[in-house]
């Protein structure tokens, strides 16, 4: 029997959590099946109040740290320092496997551009009607603007299928370097594979929701600063309003994006459905969302300035090569931008998500006390299992995520 607040663990995540006697560990067990118990903020065993900051607790320097993160709550230079330090721990899966996703998702925009191309080159074309130059762009030029154009959007596109795939293969070595585990490539592979459906469903559900809601809402507010603005004919209450309006937009945009920001580790680690994951991960953000807002908006605005400090000069390298024209070379070098900058968001973000799912849980669920052990049995104990976890056996129904 489960409550709302205790989902009863899905099949392929371990057998249904039971209160730990005296002196042991709960059964969540990370490293052995499980990456905790699966239960909500607050609780700690089923009936028992989570251990939070109100109980004495070794939250100190002398935490337990086997991996790339102290097994207690974290702060935020801890975060940032353990997503650097997970790519470090393992450059194969963090910077080679995503680079091979990235790079396919490039090669298919590419491909799928070539579709797009004769309808831009139409549509452009009648500006270009002579040989004769507009803004320093002559009609020569339109082919090779065209394909720009075409491929940009294309790639824009395929990443919305790459982020969720890398968002998986990222939070399974995070996930196992917080304990001190290097996985290989094909361990990653193995425990991602079952998931990539309902990780690219998700995707694909949370741009479509997600975007028909906010242009339902702008259209609303768009009407209504319309209606006002006939209506009273006052400029200054048009701009001003106009301007709340936007606010508004942008406030429901956030509170949507970070209640849903832990869907995606969900998802990988725990290995329950779309719909309880959905419901479980608005759970874990309740009475931490402006840690979490900021946590994640500070790591975005970090790796997108670094992903342009990289990139910029290759694109300077593409208008040289062309002499200042639209050319290949300047195409090539956009495309590579847009790649390097996509790999540097991807690592350093899903990283940071990673480990801010993991300190939600260690606040609210006691979670570092289960790492803790999961890490002892990682140091004492060989990769036997069937995706390099230690001793690990198929449960009936699935295997096992951790």
């Amino acid at each position: 029997m489960s409550t709302p607040d205790q989902p009863t663990p899905p099949s392929g995540w371990g057998d249904a959590p039971r209160p730990p006697a005296y002196g042991q560990y709960g059964p969540g067990q990370y490293g052995s099946g499980q990456y905790g118990s699966g239960q909500e903020p607050g609780r700690y065993g089923p009936g028992r109040p989570s251990p939070g900051p109100q109980q004495p607790h070794p939250y100190g320097p002398s935490a337990t740290k086997p991996g790339v993160v102290p097994l207690r709550p974290l702060s935020l230079g801890e975060i940032f320092d353990g997503a650097f330090s997970a790519v470090r721990h393992n450059p194969a899966v963090m910077l080679g496997l995503v680079s091979i996703v990235v790079a396919a998702a490039t090669l298919l925009a590419a491909l799928l551009a070539q579709f797009a191309v004769p309808a831009l080159t139409s549509l452009f074309a009648e500006p270009f009607s002579t040989e004769a130059t507009v803004d320093g762009f002559t009609a020569a030029d339109l082919d090779w603007f065209a394909q720009l154009m075409a491929i940009s959007g294309a790639l824009s596109l395929t990443l919305l299928i790459a982020q969720p795939v890398t968002e998986g293969f990222i939070t399974v070595s995070v996930s196992q370097s917080v304990i001190g585990r290097k996985l290989t490539v094909g361990e990653v592979w193995r425990k991602v594979r079952p998931r990539l459906a309902v990780l690219i469903g998700w995707m694909l559900l949370r741009s479509v929701v997600v975007g028909t809601a906010l242009t339902v809402a702008t259209i609303g507010l768009v009407l209504l600063v319309t209606t006002v603005a006939v209506a009273t004919e006052s400029v200054t209450l048009t701009v001003v309003l106009g301007l709340l309006c936007f606010a508004v937009v942008l406030v429901l945009a956030g509170w949507l994006w970070v209640r849903l920001m832990l869907v995606a580790p969900a998802l990988v680690l725990e290995g329950s459905g779309l719909g309880r994951t959905i419901a479980r991960a608005w759970r874990l953000t309740r009475g931490a969302f402006w840690r979490v807002l900021g946590t994640v908006l500070l790591a975005s605005i970090i790796a997108s300035v670094a992903g342009q400090v990289v990139a910029y000069p290759l694109s300077l390298l593409g208008v040289f090569v062309d002499g200042g024209d639209v050319g290949w070379g300047l195409i090539v070098a956009s495309v590579a931008a847009s790649v390097i900058a996509s790999i540097v968001y991807l690592v350093f973000v899903s990283s940071v998500v990673a480990l801010v799912y993991t300190d939600v849980r260690m606040r609210g669920e006691g979670l570092d006390v289960q790492l803790a052990a999961a890490a002892e049995r990682a140091a004492n104990q060989p990769s036997d299992g069937p995706a390099g976890m230690p001793g690990t056996q198929p449960p009936p129904g699935g295997s096992p995520q951790w």
